[in-house]
């Protein structure tokens, strides 16, 4: 699990809330952690992980929440709702809906860009052959982050399991009306819960991750609906187009007001 403390609420990308820190890994093996993973918990992850790497596009809408603790020990959130559009192997969008003033991103295949609505402002630098080089290059280039973003490697189970422990099926419940399956795991450093929508399509409805390396165990989640797995999508979709005004930036993030 690749959990900063400043992202990009879109999905994660699936990520992509706009929060940026820095990532602290420490990888440990899916086959060291099974030991303590509920079968039924392993399973349904690895399920719904295989189906969406499976996916050759899909859309969907995120609404998520991300905590921080101030130094006086307050704990402030910022929520982000994001449009996020994903094509196989080289392009994604995560946009934001309604009145936002963060960060949104388009990678075509051939360039990365971050923009701001709050400055006008946007950068953008040499894109990645695929969609995980992307989302790394993102991370280390921008230095932003989007928990959710770890749904859309190529291979999403492993990513996930990198630091687990122990993990459990916590129940069936309902997420907007639709029956889910709850599932919780622990790591070294990072907690992490989702609920994946029951049946033959096991999309996430929900993600939520607790980073317990910050001080007030800061939490993450992101609500995911209006999936649409077979989306008529253009490449011009993907291409980023600068509006009126906009001005290039070295470093976007600074600029753009985000909570620190």
């Amino acid at each position: 699990m690749r959990r900063s403390r400043r992202a990009i609420g879109v999905l994660p990308v699936l990520a992509l809330a706009a929060i940026v820190f820095g990532t602290a890994d420490r990888p440990v093996t899916a086959a060291s952690s099974k030991g303590a993973v509920e079968p039924d918990a392993d399973r349904m992850l690895k399920r719904m992980a295989d189906y969406l790497a499976g996916l050759h596009s899909f859309t969907v809408q995120s609404s998520s929440i991300d905590q921080a603790t101030m130094k006086t020990g307050e704990k402030i959130q910022a929520t982000s709702d994001m449009d996020v559009a994903v094509q196989r192997p080289n392009h994604l969008r995560a946009t934001q809906r309604g009145a936002g003033q963060g960060l949104s991103l388009w990678y075509d295949g051939k360039a990365l860009t971050l923009a701001c609505k709050e400055s006008n402002s946007y950068e953008t630098v040499e894109g990645a052959p695929n969609l995980d080089g992307a989302i790394d290059k993102m991370r280390k280039t921008f230095k932003v982050d989007a928990p959710g973003a770890d749904l859309l490697y190529s291979n999403p189970y492993d990513i996930l399991m990198e630091q687990v422990v122990s993990g459990r099926v916590v129940g069936r419940e309902t997420i907007d009306g639709v029956a889910a399956n709850h599932l919780a795991f622990r790591g070294e450093d990072v907690d992490f819960q989702l609920w994946i929508e029951d049946g033959a399509r096991p999309v996430p409805l929900r993600f939520v991750i607790t980073t317990k390396t910050v001080k007030g165990e800061p939490e993450f989640s992101v609500q995911l609906s209006n999936w649409n797995t077979q989306p008529k999508l253009s490449d011009s979709m993907f291409a980023f187009q600068a509006p009126a005004g906009a001005k290039p930036s070295k470093s976007v993030t600074q600029s753009c007001g985000i909570f620190q």
